[in-house]
């Protein structure tokens, strides 16, 4: 059975760590929904280079250089 001091001791432990590793799970994943739009742009571009140089020009050949703007637009709007 748990005394009253473990359980001060194991949640006070709990309040300092948990934030720490929420700080070290969070900040990349931020980082990275910061720099997605960018990212997706570069792709959109290179695969409207891709669409560009394949011969015949068809319109299905720029469908993924259009999702990939259209991604990147919708992630800067949400975030």
């Amino acid at each position: 059975m748990m005394t009253l001091l473990s359980l001060c001791l194991i949640c006070a432990a709990a309040v300092i760590v948990i934030p720490v590793v929420l700080l070290l799970v969070g900040l990349p994943f931020l980082v990275l929904m910061a720099l997605l739009p960018w990212l997706l742009r570069v792709a959109g571009v290179v695969l409207l280079l891709k669409a560009l140089f394949e011969q015949p020009a068809r319109w299905e050949n720029f469908m993924p250089a259009l999702i990939a703007f259209a991604l990147s637009i919708l992630i800067g709007w949400i975030i």
